[in-house]
């Protein structure tokens, strides 16, 4: 009997420290969208880009992880997997409110557009030497290698 009780605490306890994680995920289709005008269309999309940095900054604090580590480890799991969510939810909105914005023909849909699908240069780099290494290592052909490394620059 009192190794039940353990086992209840203890999911309840593990149940309140997953709780904690962080950061929020956004819903990707809202009811009202379709009724947005363009200036709420653009706040929409922004609000899209602050959950995004909100979750990469979650990913990032290193002194928050440690000790959701220490006390709350549930939480960390829960955290690491809930930016990662976040930040694919907080692209997909953002994707959905720009074609919302091009049905509307919204003045800076393309700006954001362009500002949403760019890759920085040094992703690209980063992604070739990644490729790069494993093509030393024997792990991709050459063809591989060659197919992959277009595939990044395009």
């Amino acid at each position: 009997m009192k190794n039940f009780y353990l086992i209840i605490f203890s999911v309840i306890i593990l149940f309140f420290m997953a709780a904690c994680a962080k950061p929020k995920v956004i819903d990707i289709v809202m009811p009202e969208d379709k009724n947005l005008k363009c200036s709420e269309l653009t706040d929409a999309y922004l609000e899209t880009r602050r959950f995004k940095e909100e979750a990469i900054a979650t990913q990032n604090q290193q002194g928050a992880q440690t000790t959701r580590m220490i006390i709350f480890w549930p939480a960390l799991v829960q955290s690491m997997l809930n930016a990662d969510t976040a930040i694919k939810a907080a692209n997909d909105r953002a994707y959905h409110v720009i074609d919302l914005m091009r049905v509307k023909k919204c003045s800076d849909t393309e700006r954001y557009f362009s500002e949403l699908t760019k890759t920085s240069s040094r992703k690209i780099s980063a992604e070739i030497r990644n490729l790069n290494k494993l093509y030393k290592k024997g792990i991709l052909t050459e063809e591989e290698f060659i197919k992959a490394k277009k595939k990044v620059l395009e």
